[in-house]
């Protein structure tokens, strides 16, 4: 999942570009989010001004870059999963997402409000991240697909997909509200979810579960879809 702008970059500027972003995200985890400006980054990047803003024109765009970032390593993740159950595999992915993002949790926090707001040029839900959620919604899909127990129906490989994408994102925003010590409470949401995940893959051969789980994701996808 690569940024468009950037794959068309020279190796040099592609260094530049990344020294730049690495700069800014160890600012935002240093200073906070708020407090830390483009003069800053480019001072620290050892940059002018003018080249910071050349490659990232407003601090939300390296936010913007940081989603890119983590929904291309959980696109590698899943790729990679084993073909267990699709509650497995998603408690996996979830795991490992954690994880990864754990040792920048400061950087997540400081920009959580405007990630909620779907008028912010970074929010989640915003229109600068549209093909973000596009890219990761089929990325869930093939979650679903590469399972041990996946649905045979595509309708239901697609709904539970979308459903899951959205249970990805407000896990990670549960994630960053949580402040029970090494975020127990969050694995014990995780826990939840995969014995949840189990029943209603077993139900999904119930008409009223499999109708019930497609008028879920069909009314998600209108906040939630690309």
């Amino acid at each position: 999942m690569e940024n468009t702008a950037a794959s068309s970059l020279t190796p040099k500027a592609l260094e530049t570009r990344q020294r730049i972003f690495d700069t800014a995200v160890k600012l935002f985890m240093e200073k906070g989010y708020e407090e830390t400006t483009m003069r800053d980054i480019a001072a620290e990047a050892g940059c002018s001004l003018g080249l910071a803003y050349r490659y990232f024109e407003t601090k939300e765009v390296v936010v913007i870059q940081l989603y890119r970032q983590l929904a291309a390593s959980t696109e590698t993740r899943i790729d990679a999963l084993p073909a267990v159950t699709v509650s497995e595999r998603f408690f996996q992915i979830m795991s490992e997402v954690l994880q990864s993002v754990s040792p920048f949790r400061p950087v997540w926090q400081g920009i959580f409000g405007g990630a909620l707001n779907p008028n912010s040029r970074y929010g989640v839900l915003g229109e600068s991240t549209a093909d973000i959620r596009a890219e990761m919604k089929s990325v869930f899909e093939r979650l679903v697909t590469g399972a041990s127990d996946a649905p045979k129906k595509p309708e239901q490989i697609t709904a539970m997909g979308m459903l899951l994408y959205v249970a990805y994102l407000m896990t990670l925003l549960f994630w960053i509200s949580d402040r029970s010590p090494d975020y127990k409470i969050t694995y014990q949401l995780l826990d939840f979810s995969r014995d949840t995940l189990t029943l209603i893959r077993g139900a999904l051969v119930l008409p009223p579960v499999t109708k019930g789980m497609m008028r879920l994701a069909s009314i998600v996808e209108q906040v939630f879809g690309g």
